[in-house]
């Protein structure tokens, strides 16, 4: 099953970094601010490959496989795709 991961970053080192299962709304404005600089959010859609049986919910956020006994939130589900877990693998 292919999904997609919403990754939101800010250019400035310990700002804070965000992965979801569902996308923000396109009305929201997402900033981050050090000092008088108000930087805005760089925002990314990543590719997952995850097992066949996953499912999204999205008003819990989460991903669930393995008949509903396995749950991970997205920043789970990047980093099982980012070391290659079984049935994980981001997208080229």
């Amino acid at each position: 099953m292919m999904i997609t991961l919403y990754r939101r970053t800010y250019p400035v080192e310990g700002a804070p970094v965000s992965v979801s299962l569902v996308p923000s709304a396109g009305h929201q404005r997402h900033t981050f601010t050090v000092g008088a600089e108000v930087y805005e959010a760089d925002c990314r859609e990543l590719r997952v490959v995850a097992p066949d049986d996953a499912k999204l919910d999205p008003l819990k956020n989460l991903l669930s496989w393995d008949g509903g006994k396995v749950k991970s939130t997205a920043a789970e589900v990047l980093d099982l795709a980012q070391k290659g877990a079984s049935g994980f693998r981001l997208e080229e």
